[in-house]
């Protein structure tokens, strides 16, 4: 990234907006004009009006997305594709999705995962992960799909390795992403509901089975899916199996009444059992539910809630068909805030013609380089000084590809570097390769703690270790920190991120990732793999690394100056970032807040900026703050309430390391919870 290089004391112009959260304030973010004038009443007008024009045949089909072709066979013929029907009379074309309940994968079905959510987080880069949903609507477009969807976020509190541990990030990121595919017409819908993906670390399955009511959630889990709804400019809400579904109660409520929502809510495939005689009186739990569009696999012999039990309980009375004319308006404003309907992408021979943009294999390093957090580093180890000699590089057997990828790309970098491959069970004294004894400098890669022990025995031989992680696990122990130099966390191993791994560690690029999970080295009470950052702090869990936490390997900064103001219905708060060093270094200041004075609780993350200081320069810096997170959920008014006193904002680079801190006084408050999905004027197509 390129950095600038004001004046000393020069505002940071709004020009670099893209690289702020503008948390809660997101109108500010640029995003594609739709071809529905108007903005969201507009939408939710147009949407109505089209759902009005419908046959009560087409209310209904249009309420399923079903295999293409029909049937198991279709579902092996479309490749497990997804069918919406439109509805041809009305000009209204078919549009193509995956089956949200199985595992997420690349537009072009290759081997290669998905970008990891984790890495992604770590960047803190709002600009980043907005190309990153570019480029994915440029490869889904060219499948001929129409809608993705976009994990980080759930309705009910999901593991950390998942959706990091912070709403206000989570949130942020998640809806730059929904932003960048919306430029490219294709519908974001935002949770992650799979099973694989809640799993703890643990190997337990989080309870889902037991009712929680949506105001419970409103400043959790929930506050995150609408930061992501209201950043995007447009969405979908994606609550699980049908049955799942009706485990947030007060859903619907949340979504369209409280929030004025005008999009969908949609149901994965599955949980419902095999097909029963009284499934049409289930129907109306369904709808009530919120449920909007089911989507119909051929699991469970093809059971749905939306075909014959719907039509069947229509005749009985027990729904009314304005009720499909709902929910159809509320599936047809999702594709409209996308411009899919108007837009669509092709069926024809799209598999076998298209060609995959090779966007999303550049930004994997795009991800690596901003992302990979610098953990430790004692006696400036890193970067590593060609001058100093050779670099020993040290794998077990299982990363001996990514070892020689790696030591490739050091060597373009001008590093003499060996690679030796650890035999299975070393560890013990008198175990380890010959070559290690005589090195200076050893480079570990590690994916697992079953490195642990080579690691701690390496150490003892006195020379030089830089250990790079290579998991996502944020319970990772590491018994052999104190022994070591220098600790990378460089998340899961791709291929890719082997050039820019290499530019970290030979200084061609600075560190700049900070983390968005605490790193515990799992000591933690029982029951807290799947907590936060506040969690741990209520608990007096001490981490080995906190919550935002990283290091650049050029240089430091210094925060200073903050003042806070209330302007409206959110709080300004502004502050001085010095570069007292010779190098440009990458800032992630990050804002935190206290709740609200009725509550005793850990402060919570509220605005960052990522921005490049200029060596030897100071930054103003301005961040916008929602009155939203020092409130607390009105049930009664469907708002927020911000309680009367006095309330503690406070700076720094990491959730414990806070070094500034600033008051203010607010009056008792009533803050909307409308979100504006309202697209504004201009493009952030690439």
């Amino acid at each position: 990234m390129k950095y600038v290089e004001p004046r000393p004391g020069l505002p940071v112009s709004c020009l670099l907006a893209v690289l702020c959260t503008g948390v809660l304030a997101w109108s500010l973010a640029p995003v594609p004009a739709r071809a529905v004038a108007g903005g969201s009443v507009g939408i939710a007008a147009h949407a109505a009006d089209m759902a009005a024009r419908m046959q009560p045949a087409e209310q209904q089909a249009v309420l399923q997305a079903r295999p293409i072709g029909g049937g198991s066979a279709g579902v092996q013929a479309g490749g497990g594709m997804l069918a919406w029907p439109g509805v041809a009379r009305l000009g209204l074309p078919a549009l193509r999705m995956p089956d949200f309940s199985g595992a997420a994968r690349s537009a072009d079905d290759g081997p290669h995962p998905m970008l990891p959510w984790l890495a992604l987080a770590a960047t803190w880069d709002p600009d980043l992960a907005r190309r990153v949903g570019v480029a994915r609507a440029h490869a889904e477009w060219v499948q001929g799909r129409a809608v993705v969807r976009v994990g980080g976020i759930d309705l009910l509190p999901s593991n950390r390795l998942q959706a990091g541990e912070d709403q206000v990030l989570a949130g942020t990121m998640a809806g730059m992403i929904g932003m960048g595919l919306l430029s490219g017409h294709v519908l974001p819908v935002f949770g992650s509901v799979m099973k694989e993906e809640q799993v703890r670390d643990d190997g337990a399955l989080p309870e889902r089975a037991a009712p929680v009511p949506a105001a419970h959630l409103a400043d959790g889990s929930l506050l995150g899916l609408a930061m992501a709804l209201e950043i995007a400019h447009g969405g979908a809400v994606l609550c699980g199996g049908m049955a799942a579904c009706q485990t947030v109660t007060g859903l619907e409520a949340m979504v369209h009444d409280a929030w004025h929502f005008p999009g969908m809510i949609m149901a994965v495939p599955g949980g419902l059992g095999l097909a029963q005689d009284g499934d049409a009186a289930a129907v109306p739990a369904a709808l009530a539910a919120g449920v909007d569009m089911e989507q119909v696999s051929a699991r469970e012999d093809g059971h749905d809630m939306f075909g014959a039990p719907l039509r069947q309980a229509l005749k009985d009375g027990s729904v009314r068909p304005a009720q499909l004319q709902a929910m159809g308006t509320h599936i047809l404003a999702s594709f409209y805030m996308a411009g899919s309907l108007d837009h669509p992408p092709s069926y024809t021979s799209a598999r076998a013609t298209a060609v995959i943009p090779p966007g999303t294999d550049t930004l994997v390093g795009d991800v690596e380089a901003e992302g990979t957090v610098l953990l430790q580093n004692e006696n400036r180890v890193l970067p590593f000084n060609p001058a100093l000699g050779p670099v020993l590089l040290l794998v077990r057997a299982p990363m001996r590809h990514a070892a020689a990828l790696l030591a490739d790309e050091l060597r373009h970098a001008g590093l003499d570097v060996t690679v030796t491959v650890a035999a299975q069970g070393t560890g013990a004294p008198g175990t380890l390769p010959p070559a290690t004894a005589q090195a200076a400098r050893t480079l570990v890669l590690s994916d697992s703690d079953e490195d642990n022990r080579m690691i701690s025995t390496l150490a003892d031989l006195g020379g030089h270790v830089v250990v790079v992680l290579t998991h996502d696990d944020p319970d990772r122990t590491m018994p052999w920190l104190d022994m070591v130099d220098s600790v990378v966390q460089a998340w899961a191993w791709r291929d890719g991120h082997a050039r820019p791994l290499a530019a970290l560690l030979s200084g061609q690029q600075d560190f700049s990732g900070h983390l968005p999970v605490t790193l515990t080295g799992g000591f933690y009470p029982p029951g807290m793999v799947d907590a936060d950052y506040r969690a741990f702090a209520r608990a007096h869990v001490v981490p080995l690394f906190p919550f935002g936490y990283g290091l650049s390997a050029r240089g430091h900064l210094t925060l200073s100056d903050l003042h806070v103001v209330r302007e409206g219905m959110h709080l300004n708060a502004s502050f001085s970032i010095t570069n007292p060093d010779g190098a440009p270094v990458r800032a992630v200041p990050q804002l935190y807040v206290d709740p609200s004075p009725a509550q005793v609780a850990p402060p919570r993350l509220a605005a960052w900026r990522s921005i490049m200081v200029a060596p030897g320069h100071t930054v103003r810096v301005s961040l916008p703050v929602s009155l939203r997170l020092l409130a607390q959920w009105n049930v009664a008014g469907g708002n927020w309430a911000v309680a009367t006193g006095d309330y503690t904002l406070s700076l720094g680079f990491s959730s414990v390391m806070l070094v500034r801190h600033a008051g203010v006084h607010l009056p008792a408050l009533h803050v909307p919870a409308v979100l504006d999905t309202a697209p504004s004027p201009g493009t952030a197509a690439d």
